[in-house]
């Protein structure tokens, strides 16, 4: 009865308020519909006064529009746009610029607004009102955002109003939302008979700006139908990516339990409307709060009336069999505990069962504590059985090898009744090792007496293991079994403490030439050479010295009681003889030899950093002199590594800061005294040193492997500068330019010539490489497949100081080459040596007859230009016509073309 008279009364109140709800939403519609329909509406106004007025100046564009912001003040701006063409792009921006400096057509990038990129049309925005708060958006190419472009593109074919998607506003820098809506000016006259038709009529088009939350928050608060606490507004519209996004939000619904709106039929009243804006859908939501409780006093209050006379009647009938309930559930609690605990018993049971680690339970009261209980864990771990180890006192099982200071641990934790943490090292039955980590818990009784103890135990043996041979790693090295840089660190820091002041020789000591094992006989070969040579090392070494592996094919040595370098020089020979004993590898019999640095406690260093920083300099420096022999450290060295490490960083740093230029040395021919040619020279121009020579860095760049991108700079300089001289009309002038070893065996060097060559525009018949004997001889099959494939792209290639390196007459008539250079240390005694002359003139006929040009170095005097003119020598460079020279210097030279020689004395 309560049910059904509280249902009626809440119907007739629902329809009430929801009749009210809808009246209400409805104007709030309105109210939002209106301001869009307003916005549209001056819009046509602002696109009439360009179809009766056209063309409209700015001052009648303003006059017009203000008023129109003004009365509409939700309006963000009103706005003509105007297509620009490439072509009228750059006078458009400068009338433009009179009255607004620094005007420029932009477009919107992810930093913000650049200068917009040339393009064939732009739709700029050139008139805008305001212009106040809107100055941003002035010059803005709409054309050039794709969010934009597409409705802007319906509205000219259309000829209608389209509104853009929601779109981040210029103004207040993108965190402001709101939609453009373009109506197209067309040129008056034209006939607007389809869509062609519109697009060659159209001008531009008027755009309004519409912030959304301002004109849907200035329109409804003008009505004040924002002030009503009870009501909740939501406004929806499509992103340019087509999802749909809230753009204005007031008030927010309450929410209530469902039981609620189901009690009262009331809940959150909710009113969706769609409706449309120059083509684009929006949804409107208005929500109201569900009513309170004074709105429901009669439906309450016949709800109480009802439930307190069934709670009196439900009170009378829970008294009879409130007893009965008791006992019934106190019977149940009971059979529930006792049937828990027995299964708690037979889990725990089970559990220590399977248990993967041994549990033993302890008497506490009995003497020597002798287990009760072991799982069978106990058996895998110690090999007895669990019936054995019933009534085993519990320290005996420990056994008699187990560490002492634990086990008396154990005791004293047994003793007073408390928890222990010990770690014991015992033996199994079988007699293997075990070591294990034991925990011990004692079980009280409920007047605090200690009852029993619970002994856990963990096998931690393997992993006590692990730890012994990790320690050992990170100490020595794994492939040899020597001491590595670690411990050799701590070795000589232990040996200079208990020297007592007495010396401590350090030694670095380097295999010579390991790298060809590896290269030719492989890694693995090379890893059992080290084994061996560790070994042999070893074996000479006293127990108070040291050897150790710091890296690749390099030991260092700690010796200890040598008074002086005589005794230290003794003992480092006698590990150089042992290292130089015949190696079978492989099949063949090695014989290695090794370089030895050796520096002094105290006198090259008291500590271990600059023991070895001293030995292995020592080591390079004996290196440096010729390899296989000792070098005892000097102040000196460490001076002269400071300046090659300072050089190595300055080379570095010249090849950065481009401190590096090209001297050129012209090359003439004999026959006609033109200039045919030129070498290139690089030369260093150090801000502070001045002109380096390249005897100076050259080997240093071979050996830090900079002569590579050095190289490199070279070849693309040499052939730009001599492509420049070719455009300047000084005729076709070849460059030579000189090869390093490291460069010829560079990968990619055909690939390095072929772009050089393209990006400089230079013929490649205008270019000559000029390569040694030796650097060819390295590996002569690959040297010939790299030589001819050079000539295919129809470079020249000459052999540079010809007769001074491995000359070999087999291969050298197999080499593609084209130019052979006799070295200046011939020409100078070619005057005054028969022996000199008959080597130069033995030069030019083999190369004469092998069908290569020849061209001797290092001419200085008329005597030697005559002897080689006489002998049949094609073409000279030296000093007798001119030094290498910089650019500017060489550059009459080579437009005078032919030169005369002059003697360098004069």
């Amino acid at each position: 009865m309560t049910l059904v008279l509280c249902a009626g009364l809440r119907q007739v109140a629902s329809e009430q308020t929801q009749a009210d709800f809808s009246q209400r939403a409805s104007v709030r519609a309105v109210a939002v519909t209106r301001a869009f329909d307003e916005a549209l509406e001056a819009l046509r106004a602002v696109n009439l006064l360009f179809r009766v007025a056209n063309p409209v100046s700015r001052e009648q564009f303003d006059a017009f529009a203000q008023p129109l912001v003004r009365r509409h003040g939700y309006l963000q701006a009103l706005v003509y746009q105007r297509f620009v063409g490439a072509g009228e792009r750059a006078a458009f921006e400068r009338e433009r610029a009179l009255a607004w400096p620094g005007f420029a057509i932009r477009e919107r990038r992810p930093g913000g607004l650049v200068t917009a990129a040339p393009r064939e049309r732009y739709l700029v925005n050139d008139y805008v009102a305001p212009i106040v708060g809107n100055e941003i958006v002035y010059g803005y190419d709409a054309w050039s955002n794709p969010e934009q472009r597409s409705p802007i593109q319906r509205a000219i074919d259309s000829g209608e109003p389209v509104a853009s998607p929601l779109l981040p506003l210029l103004q207040g820098d993108g965190r402001r939302s709101g939609i453009l809506i373009a109506l197209p000016v067309y040129r008056p006259g034209e006939a607007l008979d389809g869509v062609a038709a519109r697009r060659r009529a159209v001008l531009g088009l008027t755009a309004v700006v519409i912030d959304v939350p301002l004109l849907v928050g200035g329109s409804l608060g003008a009505s004040r139908l924002l002030d009503d606490p009870d009501f909740a507004l939501s406004i929806y519209a499509n992103t340019s990516d087509g999802r749909r996004a809230p753009v204005f939000r007031h008030g927010e619904a309450a929410r209530e339990p469902a039981w609620w709106g189901a009690l009262t039929g009331g809940g959150v009243r909710r009113m969706h409307r769609e409706f449309a804006v120059a083509g684009g859908r929006w949804d409107l939501v208005v929500e109201r709060r569900p009513e309170g409780l004074d709105a429901h006093l009669a439906e309450l209050a016949t709800l109480v009336f009802g439930l307190v006379l069934s709670l009196a009647i439900a009170a009378l009938v829970q008294q009879r069999s409130a007893r009965t309930r008791r006992i019934e559930a106190l019977v149940e609690q009971r059979t529930s505990a006792l049937e828990l605990a027995t299964g708690a018993l037979r889990l725990y049971h089970r559990a220590m069962e399977a248990g993967a680690n041994p549990i033993l339970l302890v008497s506490a009261l009995r003497p020597g504590y002798p287990i009760e209980y072991a799982n069978p864990a106990c058996a895998r771990t110690w090999g007895y059985a669990v019936e054995e180890l019933a009534g085993v006192p519990l320290v005996q099982l420990a056994g008699d090898q187990a560490d002492e200071p634990a086990m008396a641990e154990l005791r004293q934790a047994l003793r007073e009744g408390r928890e222990a943490h010990v770690l014991l090292r015992q033996l199994r039955r079988d007699g293997s090792e075990l070591v294990t980590e034991v925990y011990v818990a004692p079980v009280l009784r409920p007047d605090g007496v200690t009852e029993h103890f619970v002994v856990t135990v963990y096998d931690v043996t393997t992993a006590k293991r692990y730890e012994a041979e990790l320690e050992h790693r990170s100490q020595y090295d794994t492939l040899t079994g020597l001491a590595n840089r670690a411990l050799l660190a701590d070795r000589i820091e232990r040996a200079i403490g208990a020297a007592g002041g007495r010396p401590v020789w350090t030694v670095a000591l380097d295999i010579d030439h390991f790298k060809l094992i590896n290269d030719t006989l492989g890694r693995r070969a090379g890893d059992d050479a080290l084994r061996v040579v560790a070994g042999r090392i070893a074996r000479v070494m006293r127990p108070v010295d040291t050897a150790a592996r710091v890296g690749g094919d390099d030991f260092m040595l700690v010796l200890c009681g040598c008074s002086d370098e005589r005794q230290a020089a003794a003992r480092v020979q006698a590990v150089r003889e042992a290292v130089s004993e015949p190696l079978p590898l492989d099949g063949q019999n090695l014989v290695l030899g090794c370089t030895a640095g050796v520096a002094g406690y105290p006198l090259d260093g008291e500590d271990a950093e600059t023991l070895v920083k001293h030995a292995e300099i020592a080591m390079y420096r004996a290196k440096e002199t010729g390899r296989n022999g000792v070098q005892f450290y000097a102040p000196h060295m460490n001076a002269r590594a400071i300046d090659r490490l300072a050089l190595e960083g300055a080379l570095r740093r010249a090849l950065r800061e481009d401190q590096f230029e090209l001297h050129f040395q012209p090359q003439v021919d004999l026959a006609s005294g033109f200039v045919v040619g030129t070498e290139a020279l690089i030369r260093w121009r150090h801000p502070q040193l001045g002109t380096v020579w390249p005897d100076r860095f050259i080997a240093l760049a071979e050996e830090t492997g900079l002569i590579v991108p050095i190289g490199a700079w070279v070849l693309r300089s040499a052939c730009r500068q001599n492509q420049r001289w070719r455009h300047a009309g000084m005729g076709p002038l070849r460059v030579a330019v000189n090869l390093s070893a490291r460069q010829f065996a560079e990968p990619d060097l055909l690939e390095t010539v072929a772009r050089v060559l393209e990006e400089t525009g230079l013929p490649a018949e205008s270019l000559e490489i000029e390569l040694t004997e030796s650097m060819m001889m390295a590996d002569v099959e690959a040297a010939i497949e790299t030589m001819r494939c050079l000539k295919r792209m129809g470079v020249k290639l000459s052999i540079d100081d010809f007769g001074t390196g491995y000359s070999s007459l087999s291969y050298l008539k197999r080499l593609p080459v084209d130019v052979l250079k006799i070295d200046r240390s011939f020409v100078q005694d070619i005057v005054s040596s028969p022996d000199s002359a008959a080597m130069v003139d033995a030069i030019i006929a083999l190369a004469h007859g092998l069908r290569m040009q020849v061209i001797a170095e290092g001419v200085e005097t008329l005597e030697q230009l005559e002897h080689l003119r006489n002998s049949g020598c094609d073409e000279v460079q030296g000093y007798v016509y001119c030094r290498p020279q910089p650019v500017k210097a060489v550059e009459p030279l080579l437009r005078a073309g032919r030169v005369k020689p002059a003697p360098v004395d004069a």
